[in-house]
Order: C-alpha cells, then sequence, then structure tokens
C-alpha cells in the first residue's frame, strides 16, 4: 500500500470531540424512537462503542483527516438500526419498569430544557409522533431536528434519495394531520372542562 492511501487511526482526542458534539442529539432521536430514556442511553453507548472500534482498525469514515459530516451520518445510521432493532424486541419480549417512581428524565450532559425540547415533549406532538411508523418519526426528526437533508436521510435510513423525500413528505404531511387532530381533541376537551357544573 502507498503512503497516499494508508489511512490513520482516529485519535483520541478527536473521536472525543465527536462524540461531544453528536452524544446528546443522538440521544434525543433514538429517546424518540424507542419512547425509554434509559433504553436510548443503552443504544447511544453501544453506537459509540462501534464507532471507537472503527475508528481505531481504521476504516471509513472514521480516520483522522475523516469527513466529520459522513462521520454524523455514520453514527446517525447506527443509532436508527439499533433503534429499530430494539422496538423490534419490545414486540417480543414484555418489559417491565423498576422504577417505582416515574421521575422526570433529562438529557445525560444538560440540566436545562431547550426550546426545541419544550416542543417536542409537548403532549400534542408526542401523540401526533405516536400515529406515525418508527421509519416516519425517523425521517421528521433526522430532518426538522437534526438538519439532515433528505440524501443524508436516505443514506441513514437506507433508502434511495427519492424514496426519502417522499417518506418525508408524507410523514410530515401525517404529522400535521395527527397534531392538528390532537389540538383539537385537547382544546374541545378543555372547554367542555371549563363549562362543566362545579
Amino acid at each position: 500500500m502507498r503512503e497516499s492511501e494508508t489511512q490513520l487511526p482516529m485519535c483520541a482526542a478527536t473521536f472525543s470531540t465527536l462524540v461531544d458534539h453528536t452524544q446528546e442529539p443522538l440521544w434525543r432521536f433514538v429517546r424518540e424512537l424507542v419512547g425509554e430514556p434509559e433504553q436510548a442511553r443503552d443504544v447511544v453507548q453501544e453506537v459509540f462503542i462501534d464507532a471507537w472500534k472503527a475508528a481505531q482498525r481504521p476504516s471509513s469514515p472514521f480516520t483522522d483527516d475523516g469527513d466529520t459530516a459522513a462521520m454524523r451520518r455514520w453514527i446517525f445510521r447506527a443509532g436508527y438500526h439499533r433503534a429499530i432493532s430494539v422496538l423490534r424486541r419490545r414486540r417480543v419480549i414484555a418489559w417491565e419498569s423498576l422504577d417505582a417512581l416515574s421521575l422526570k428524565e433529562t438529557s445525560p450532559t444538560s440540566t436545562s430544557t431547550s426550546f426545541e425540547d419544550q416542543v417536542a415533549e409537548s403532549e400534542a406532538l408526542q401523540t401526533a409522533l405516536a400515529t406515525l411508523t418508527a421509519e416516519d418519526v425517523a425521517a421528521v426528526l433526522l430532518s426538522s431536528v437534526q438538519g439532515f437533508t433528505s440524501a443524508e436521510i436516505a443514506q441513514i435510513l437506507g433508502i434511495r434519495s427519492e424514496a426519502a423525500k417522499k417518506r418525508l413528505s408524507r410523514a410530515r404531511q401525517r404529522l400535521r394531520d395527527a397534531y392538528l387532530a390532537a389540538e383539537i381533541s385537547a382544546s374541545t376537551h378543555a372547554s367542555n372542562t371549563e363549562r362543566a357544573p362545579s
């Protein structure tokens, strides 16, 4: 192999920076897919273990001079596939929570709630997201929250670019319809509650 073709493994400092920039967005993405914060943390940990192993080989895109956007796509693709595996296992195995109390979950690296988190946590949006398939939720979150293009979403989901554009368009429309239906239902319930005699 010629010297110009030799790729160096990614150094620990570079990998640490990558983790710092992608850990929380990946956790939020996976949490929305699997619905369980602890399972999302487990998935994220497994993804970064796989990424570190790939970085030590070195294999593309995890090289010392690798493309950061390609690394980010690889990480989100791995997270997506692991989240789908969790959902498939969940259909087979019924998990029981060991927590007696339902504590409000926070992200692994931050205690402040950003505007995006507040929007994502709204009841109407959660109800609307629950009506979509995991693939549709992934497409919407990758685009709207993570800022990936439809071509990048296609790479992450393992589909053609045209299919990603269609899936994203249809998912957004279904989400919009479900969100509006949930909002109407909530406002109707609230106005009926206000009129009820005390």
